[in-house]
Order: C-alpha cells, then structure tokens, then sequence
C-alpha cells in the first residue's frame, strides 16, 4: 500500500508540474509559485513511500 501511495504521489507531482507550465499568462506567475514547490515536495515524498514500501514489504531470505 505504500508503494501505491507512493506511485500516486509521484503522479501528482509530475501532473502539478507539467500545469505549471499549461497555464496561459495572466496566471502563470501565481500557478508556477504554487504547483512548483507543490511538484517538488510530493514528488520527493511519492519516491520516499515507494522505497520505504519496498524496504518494508520485502519478503525476508
């Protein structure tokens, strides 16, 4: 479950950045000053679950 977090995690992120860069003029200042840092910090945090979730479902040897 936690790597599936993870994966949407990563997905909102990557989405939140491609935004940024959609929208048109008027607001693209204000969308890129929130979807940005927004990408970066669940971006970073969707690969921490994904490999905290691999780390911690792995089947002992």
């Amino acid at each position: 479950m936690r790597t599936v977090t993870g994966a949407i995690l990563i997905l909102a992120g990557e989405q939140a950045f491609s935004h940024a860069y959609l929208i048109g003029f008027p607001h693209q200042v204000y969308a890129q000053t929130i979807l940005i840092p927004f990408a970066a910090v669940s971006t970073l945090t969707g690969i921490g679950f994904v490999i905290f979730g691999w780390l911690r479902d792995r089947k002992p040897t």
